[in-house]
C-alpha cells in the first residue's frame, strides 16, 4: 500500500500517534526553562534508559534547569536572611533595648518610692483595738493636733521596740549563764 518511492528510500508513513507524539516532545523542548516541567521530565527520563539515550539533549537541558532553580533558592534565602537580619537590627534590638529599659526603670522607680502604709487597715486596726483619737474618728482637727499625736506616737513606740530590745538581752544573758 505504501508507495514504491516510500518503498525504496526506506521510509514508511508515520501514523498520527508517532506524529502527535513528535509535537509533545518538541513543546517540551520548549518549555523545559520551568522547573516543574523539567523535574518532571527528569524523573519520566530517569525511569527508562532508553528514553533517556534517545532525548539526552532534553535530560540535560532539564539538569540544567533544576541546577539553575536550586541555586536560585539558596540565593533568595541568604537574601531573606540578610533582610531579617537587618530588620532585626534597625527595628527588633532597639524596641527591645527600649521594653527592658523601662522595664527596667520602672522596677528602680518602684523600689525607690519609700513604703506607704496602707491607711484603711491600719485605721480598721487602730478602731479594734480601741484606741481611736479624734482623728481616727472622723471630728473636727486641726493640722496641729493631728501633727503632735503622731508625733508622740513615734516616740513612744521607739522607747517600747527599745525596752523590748534591752530586755530580751538580759534574758540572753541569764539563759547563758543558767546553762
Amino acid at each position: 500500500m505504501q508507495n514504491d518511492g516510500e518503498m525504496r528510500a526506506g521510509k514508511r508513513r508515520r501514523s498520527l500517534v508517532e506524529v502527535e507524539e513528535e509535537r509533545v516532545w518538541a513543546s517540551l523542548y520548549r518549555r523545559t526553562a520551568d522547573p516543574m516541567i523539567a523535574a518532571e521530565l527528569v524523573a519520566h527520563l530517569e525511569k527508562s534508559g532508553e528514553l533517556r539515550f534517545q532525548h539526552s539533549g532534553l535530560y540535560l537541558r532539564c539538569k540544567q534547569v533544576l541546577r539553575r532553580e536550586k541555586a536560585r533558592q539558596v540565593r533568595l534565602r541568604k537574601i531573606g536572611a540578610g533582610i531579617r537580619w537587618a530588620f532585626h537590627m534597625v527595628i527588633g534590638a532597639p524596641l527591645g533595648f527600649t521594653g527592658r529599659l523601662i522595664r527596667n526603670m520602672g522596677a528602680v522607680i518602684l523600689a525607690s518610692l519609700p513604703e506607704r502604709e496602707d491607711r484603711a487597715a491600719a485605721q480598721l486596726h487602730r478602731l479594734k483595738s480601741g484606741s481611736a483619737s479624734q482623728v481616727d474618728a472622723g471630728e473636727d482637727v486641726s493640722p496641729s493636733e493631728i501633727v503632735h499625736p503622731l508625733r508622740e506616737q513615734a516616740a513612744t513606740e521607739s522607747r517600747q521596740q527599745a525596752s523590748i530590745g534591752a530586755s530580751q538581752r538580759s534574758t540572753r544573758r541569764a539563759g547563758g549563764r543558767a546553762r
